[in-house]
């Protein structure tokens, strides 16, 4: 009978440790979270900024592009004339 309580301790014990150990691991992991989800929102800000930006060097790009063109003629609508 002693042996069995004696191994009831010791298994009791052997719980307890187990317990604190894990929630030792779950209080690392769950900073890990929160480290991790920093990340991810600092980079989906990030990538919202450069997506903003490239969207405006692409506009920036076409304003370029409109001011080369020549201004349109008065006839645009109409075929030029070939001479066979």
């Amino acid at each position: 009978m002693w042996k069995k309580l004696y191994e009831f301790i010791i298994r009791v014990l052997t719980l307890a440790q187990t317990s604190a150990r894990h929630d030792d691991q779950i209080e690392d992991l769950r900073q890990e979270m929160m480290h991790i989800a920093s990340q991810v929102n600092r980079l989906s800000d990030r990538q919202k900024s450069d997506r903003e930006l490239v969207k405006l060097w692409v506009e920036n790009q076409l304003l370029k592009f409109e001011r080369r063109l020549p201004p349109a003629s008065s006839e645009k609508h109409e075929s030029p004339e070939v001479d066979d």
